[in-house]
């Protein structure tokens, strides 16, 4: 008799051992508690993701770990148990020992006697926490991406509608000499304004796509932002502002000098756009051991500090609502972070708050230069 009987009770207890080490080892808290809703087990999983050892946690009720304002939930889960329902996929928020919060995917099922009537609850919780980050993430970018083809139509419909309305007046033959200049004058201009706005699309589609590199040669930084300047000029001029130059001798560095250019170019124009008339602008440049400091400061609306650690962010600008009536993709200052990152520099924005004006410091190293491949840097995404 004791011969046949051993053997069962030892299939029982391997069968129960081993369910009880799948348990401890899951990577889900695994717990289960009476239908008056108190811990009867809690794994290891569970400690982990609720801050709780067993010891402080058994026999204590399952609203230890629920948020005053969700207690309710349990009344549902608990009366789902009494009637042998499972509640599968239940995302909700839960609370530490610690008192933060976290989300969690709930599945609750009913524990059954040997008779069959339910006696308690086991439920699976697993932390989705990164699962909702990269959803908001999600929905975040799609909204950036929507507000940016809305920005893009925007700007783009500007230029186009002048350079359109020009070019029927001029095939009309009515305009007369001086209109004749003018409508040249403004078809140039736009189209100008057009080519800048592709540019700097097709910039950030590199750069997204991680194919942006530069073509490094030795350059003189202090050439590059009077090159710069040259364009810009006419728009500061046209608003009264004092540019001030202030440009050590022997800037020389390994560079992009196109890109070098366009950073410079990105700051003074964004420096110009929101500076009011007849403020100052100024560009002063230095010469360290280890690198050359180009600092670009203005007189302007200056910049919320809460912005500042956004502000190179691609389509940021674009965001700030004070910002539209200036125009702009939001782009520049994103072009302008990147380009620097490539040559192996740094940029910070500094500002005392709207009203007080803006400062950007570029620093880039004197000698050297990123690691070269097919005659460029590649990009340091695609590393």
């Amino acid at each position: 008799m004791l011969a046949t009987i051993q053997p069962m009770h030892t299939a029982r207890d391997e069968t129960a051992a081993r369910l009880a080490s799948i348990v401890e080892s899951s990577d889900d808290a695994i717990i289960s508690k009476d239908l008056n809703g108190y811990i009867t087990s809690w794994n290891s999983a569970a400690e982990r993701m609720f801050g709780y050892t067993p010891a402080e946690i058994l026999g204590r009720h399952i609203t230890t770990i629920i948020p005053i304002e969700r207690r309710s939930e349990e009344d549902h889960v608990i009366n789902e148990i009494r009637h042998g329902r499972r509640v599968g996929h239940f995302e909700t928020v839960r609370c530490r020992k610690d008192g933060s919060l976290i989300d969690v995917s709930l599945t609750v099922s009913p524990i059954h006697a040997s008779d069959g009537h339910v006696v308690g609850a086991s439920k699976i919780a697993r932390d989705i926490t990164e699962q909702k980050r990269l959803q908001q993430a999600a929905a975040e970018a799609s909204r950036a991406k929507d507000e940016f083809l809305a920005t893009l139509s925007h700007e783009l419909r500007t230029p186009l509608n002048t350079v359109l309305g020009y070019t029927q007046m001029l095939q009309s033959g009515r305009l007369q000499q001086a209109g004749l200049e003018k409508a040249l004058e403004a078809i140039s201009r736009n189209g100008e304004a057009l080519t800048r706005l592709v540019n700097d699309v097709l910039d950030a589609s590199r750069i997204v796509t991680g194919k942006m590199q530069l073509n490094l040669a030795r350059c003189d930084l202090a050439a590059v932002v009077r090159e710069a300047v040259e364009t810009i000029g006419p728009a500061m001029a046209a608003k009264e502002q004092h540019l001030r130059l202030e440009l050590a001798d022997g800037m020389i560095l390994t560079g992009d000098p196109d890109r070098l250019r366009q950073v410079v170019w990105n700051l003074l124009s964004n420096a110009a756009k929101f500076t009011p008339v007849g403020g100052a602008i100024t560009v002063r440049g230095e010469v360290r051991s280890d690198a050359l400091l180009l600092e670009v400061s203005d007189t302007g609306s200056g910049i919320a500090r809460e912005a500042l650690p956004r502000i190179f962010e691609r389509f940021w600008q674009a965001d700030l609502t004070h910002t539209r009536g200036h125009g702009g993709l939001g782009l520049g200052l994103s072009l302008v972070g990147h380009f620097i990152e490539l040559h192996g520099g740094s940029v910070t924005a500094h500002s005392e708050g709207p009203g007080k004006g803006a400062r950007f410091v570029i620093a880039l190293p004197r000698t050297g230069a990123p690691d070269k491949e097919k005659g460029g840097v590649q990009d340091p995404a695609l590393r």
